[in-house]
């Protein structure tokens, strides 16, 4: 019984001996084999998850560095150049979408395709299209008018000696110097020389159609030029109004005329319009027997009106008065009011246009 004990105690040494060193030369093995793996032998317990990031996170830390650098350089290269070249806004329907920039508070004329500046800080300007081939921009600077292609970027008038100028039209401009009007071509040279006078508001316009312009001379009377400055209509009128073939032409006090480009008279006493006249007529109600005051039309003679003055007319078309009158209106049926053109003072007429006097 004691020898069992004994070789049972004996037998679990033994054992517990050999265990040990089974277990010592596998954990020995594994360091060894995790060695050679490349590995160190505490990452062994590790989740392969995280053994995973940990190896890749330094390569990522890389990579999204070098993306921020070259983002970086990517930006400054790009606002420098936007410096140079870009400017902030664009504006206009012109060609390519638009020959104007604006930055830092002033406006810039610039070549729509490449945005080249042509201009700087222009005060405005106004595009005109003489052709497909030869864009050309009206434009204000410090008070004075120039004009600049904005397509060759060449400036062919410079802002310095004309204080007027108008689009180009049909190859001409017309520009103001000393209260004179002349023209210049698409070069910029003077085509036609500075003797036509500037009326301000009476003349807005100094543009040609279809090969005419209205413009007026040194005594401010109006007519009509050609291409070649040469007058079609001879400067005899305070106002003329251009057509495809002819000029409707008026004198103050005088019926407008339609004459042609050669001289010719094509039709007199032209006028704008013919108005109605009434006059006032008492008269007894039939059901109360009241006296009333009423509106009789007159059915012998009419208002005319030409270039803004009026005059009297028979149901004939006789001229009764010439057109020298703002405003005339019916008294009687054979009486009539004239206001003179001072819009104050006014005279009584009869039916042959005599001036009625009680003294």
């Amino acid at each position: 019984m004691e020898k069992t004990e004994k070789d049972s105690k004996e037998f679990t040494a033994k054992d517990e001996e050999v265990l040990n060193e089974a277990t010592n030369e596998t954990a020995a093995e594994k360091e060894q084999k995790l060695a050679d793996d490349g590995k160190s032998p505490e990452s062994d317990g590790m989740p392969s998850g995280k053994k995973c990031r940990k190896r890749w996170f330094p390569i990522v830390l890389l990579v999204i560095a070098a993306v921020a650098a070259g983002v970086l350089v990517f930006r400054s290269c790009q606002s420098k150049e936007r410096t140079q070249t870009f400017y902030d806004y664009y504006y206009g329907d012109e060609p390519s979408g638009g020959h104007i920039s604006y930055k830092n508070g002033k406006s810039n004329i610039v070549n729509p395709a490449t945005k080249e500046v042509i201009v700087e800080d222009i005060d405005w300007s106004h595009y005109s299209d003489n052709s497909n081939e030869n864009p050309l921009v009206l434009f204000a600077k410090n008070g004075k008018r120039g004009f600049c292609n904005i397509m060759t970027n060449e400036v062919i008038v410079k802002p310095e000696r004309y204080t007027k100028a108008w689009v180009f039209s049909e190859g001409l401009a017309a520009v103001e110097r000393k209260g004179y009007i002349g023209f210049v071509d698409t070069s910029g040279k003077v085509a036609i020389d500075f003797r036509f006078s500037y009326r301000g508001n009476s003349l807005y316009e100094f543009v040609f159609h279809n090969g005419y312009c209205v413009v007026a001379d040194s005594a401010n009377r109006i007519g009509v030029i050609d291409k070649k400055g040469r007058w079609v209509v001879k400067p005899l009128y305070d106002d003329v109004d251009l057509a495809k073939d002819y000029a409707i032409v008026y004198k103050e006090g005088d019926f407008k005329k339609q004459v042609d480009f050669n001289g010719n008279v094509l039709q007199e006493g032209i006028i704008d319009n013919i108005s109605e006249l009434y006059y006032e007529v008492r008269y007894n109600d039939l059901e109360s027997g009241e006296p009333k005051v009423g509106q009789a039309k007159n059915n012998d003679f009419y208002a005319y009106s030409v270039g803004g003055y009026s005059g009297l007319i028979d149901s004939k078309g006789k001229v009764v008065t010439p057109p020298i009158y703002t405003d005339i209106s019916g008294i009687t049926a054979t009486l009539f009011k004239a206001r003179l053109q001072d819009w104050s003072s006014m005279v009584i007429i009869d039916t042959k246009g005599n001036v009625v006097s009680n003294r």
